[in-house]
Parts: structure tokens; C-alpha cells; sequence
């Protein structure tokens, strides 16, 4: 979450001489690990959550239908920070280039609707190794198919919503091809490592190294996947990418284990961060970049910052974010009902403000 805040942050404030210095094309390809790691850990996490209550998640109940909504909800979400238009009366005087804009895929939409496909693999299959086989299968064949997709004439021909889903040739930031795989490997892995028990510390010791060697195995496979794919597509969906995306975040994971044993950090904080990332993702946006409900900071002080200065900000936007995740969990697991009442409320105000 502070990593996609701060490049979120830095984004909207610095100046374009700042952005256009050597080393922000180089903070540029780190900042492009934030997403890779918020997704695997999005599906690290769902399967951790699912696999301690496993007998809820194989029959069609209300666990399963809680679930559901509340990812129908973050696609949901994640269209309604793309609304082109003021009022939903409008919806019928909006153009090609607004439809265009508005059904693009961001990060919302793809955690929601894979986290939707995960929960119905649950439900289909019952078995948690196969779920994890599955899962990880879909995960290399989405990887390693993702230019081949992009380049189909038939998936490009199709009409523009399940185009701007499957495929970023419209515009779209994170497609399902690829960006879906991060999420599925990482329910692989969680399945794996929830299921592996008193194997778990150990795991954790060597991911920094097979980190290391997926990284080093991403950079050497570039010459060959420009031989194989060609060069159509090629950066948004190289799978040597996504081999050393997938290596920096199973480092992550092994630096974070080792960093746990040393710094005090209480479980129940970092589950209450965990989660309320999403939230975190919809409110700092919106904050930043505006919504149909309110202007943004880059409407204000948009690209007029040195980085000195800018950073004051992240910070300040960082500390915010986190305190909003700890004391509105908090808050929803001590006071329930006022919270629901809350959440009622601003959502019965947010649909008044755009009816």
C-alpha cells in the first residue's frame, strides 16, 4: 500500500522537468513492481482466508454469496471511478471516445472479477489440490499466452467491453491478460504455503533466493521471448516480465519474514491493513486524481512540485491512508452496527449525488 501510494503521489505532483530526469525512467520500472505485488498478494490472501474456513467455501451459502457481492462490489468500484458524465441521466449523450474511457480495466475491476473466478474454482472443484494445480495452470497458460492474445485478430474483434477486459489494446492499464495471472499464482502459493504447515518458516527462508534466481531468469529469457513473440505488444506482455515480477515479490515476501521477526508488528495490525487495502486504493485515487464525486488534487497543484517537496505530500498521504485502514477496521469489528449505518449513508449519499 505505501508503494502504490508514493508512486501514485509522486505521479500527480512532480514537475515534468522532474519527470522527464534520467532517474525517473529507472524509479519508473521499480514503480512498475507495486502492481505485480499488490495483485499476487491479493490472491496469496484470498487463498490464506479460504483455506482456514474451506467447508464454507465447497456449498453455495451465505459465506460464498458474502464473498461474491463483495467483489461484484470492487468491479463495481472500480467502473465508478471511470463514470464520464456528472449524473447517470447523462449516460445517454455520452460519446465513443466517453464509452471508450469509461470501460477501460484498472486494478479494481481485475482483483474483483479473478477473485470472482477463484471463489466459483472453490465451489467447482472442492479439493484444494486441484484448486491450487488449476489455479497455477491458468496462471502460466495466461502469462505465457498473454502476446499471443493481444495480437489475435479474433479477441481484437470483439465488442469493446470484453475487449477493454481481456486486452490492453484499447487503453486498458490492467487487463485480465496478463495482469489476472499474478493473481492466480498467488492463490497458488497461499494455497501451497496454508497447507504445508510446520514447513512454513522454512519456505519463507528460501524465497529469497528462488526470487533472486526467477529475476535472473526473467532478464536472460528477454532476447528470447523478443525471438519468439516478436516485437507487437512486447512490453506490456512479455512473459520474462512476469518471471522477474514474480521473483521480486516472492523476494519481498522472504525479506518481510525476515523483517517480521525483528520489528515488533502486532498480526491483528497487519490483518487490519491487509484488509482495507482496497479501500485504501479507491479513497487515494480519488483523492488524487478526482471522481465524479469530487475534484482531485491534480486539478489543483497538479505537476508543480520538486521532489523534496513532493515527498512531504507522500508522506502526509501515506500516514493518512494507514490510519484510515487501521481505525476503520477497527471500527467495523468493534461498533458493527454504527459502522454499517455509516457505510449505508455515504453510499446513499454518493448515489444521490451522481442520480
Amino acid at each position: 500500500m505505501a508503494l502504490m501510494v508514493q508512486g501514485h503521489t509522486l505521479d500527480v505532483l512532480l514537475t515534468p522537468q522532474v519527470q522527464s530526469a534520467s532517474w525517473y525512467n529507472f524509479w519508473l520500472f521499480c514503480r512498475g513492481f507495486t502492481a505485480p505485488t499488490f495483485m499476487m498478494l491479493a490472491g496469496f490472501s484470498f487463498a490464506l482466508a479460504t483455506i482456514k474456513r474451506w467447508q464454507d467455501h465447497i456449498t453455495v451459502g451465505p459465506t460464498v454469496w458474502k464473498r461474491l457481492r463483495r467483489f461484484a462490489f470492487f468491479v463495481l468500484l472500480g467502473y465508478s471511478m471511470r463514470i464520464p458524465v456528472h449524473s447517470l441521466r447523462d449516460f445517454k449523450w455520452v460519446t465513443p471516445d466517453g464509452w471508450h474511457a469509461f470501460l477501460q480495466m484498472d486494478v479494481l475491476q481485475t482483483i474483483g472479477l479473478t477473485l470472482i473466478a477463484l471463489e466459483l474454482m472453490v465451489l467447482a472443484f472442492k479439493n484444494k489440490k486441484i484448486f491450487a494445480l488449476v489455479s497455477g495452470a491458468l496462471a502460466l497458460l495466461i502469462a505465457f499466452g498473454a502476446p499471443l492474445a493481444w495480437n489475435s485478430g479474433l479477441l481484437n474483434s470483439l465488442p469493446l467491453p470484453f475487449r477493454s477486459a481481456l486486452l490492453g489494446t484499447t487503453g486498458s492499464n490492467f487487463p485480465l491478460l496478463p495482469w489476472s495471472a499474478y493473481i492466480f499464482l498467488g492463490a497458488t502459493l497461499g494455497t501451497a504455503y496454508a497447507t504445508i504447515g510446520e514447513w512454513s518458516p522454512r519456505v519463507l527462508r528460501n524465497a529469497i533466493p528462488v526470487g533472486l534466481l526467477l529475476i535472473l531468469a526473467g532478464v536472460k529469457l528477454e532476447g528470447f521471448s523478443h525471438a519468439l513473440y516478436g516485437d507487437a505488444n512486447f512490453w506490456p506482455t512479455t512473459p520474462h516480465l512476469f518471471l522477474t515480477r514474480i521473483g521480486f515479490v516472492t523476494t519481498i515476501i522472504g525479506l518481510a519474514s525476515m523483517v517480521e521477526a525483528w520489528v515488533p508488528i502486532k498480526a491483528s495490525t497487519a490483518r487490519s491493513l491487509a484488509e482495507e487495502s482496497l479501500v485504501v486504493y479507491f479513497v487515494h485515487v480519488s483523492l488524487l486524481y478526482g471522481s465524479i464525486w469530487n475534484p482531485g488534487i491534480k486539478q489543483f497543484v497538479g505537476g508543480t512540485m520538486g521532489f523534496a517537496h513532493a515527498y512531504l505530500y507522500v508522506i502526509a498521504m501515506i500516514s493518512a491512508m494507514l490510519m484510515m485502514a487501521f481505525y476503520w477496521n477497527r471500527a467495523k469489528k468493534s461498533h458493527p452496527m454504527p459502522s454499517f449505518a455509516f457505510r449505508t449513508a455515504i453510499f446513499a449519499i454518493a448515489a444521490l449525488a451522481v442520480a
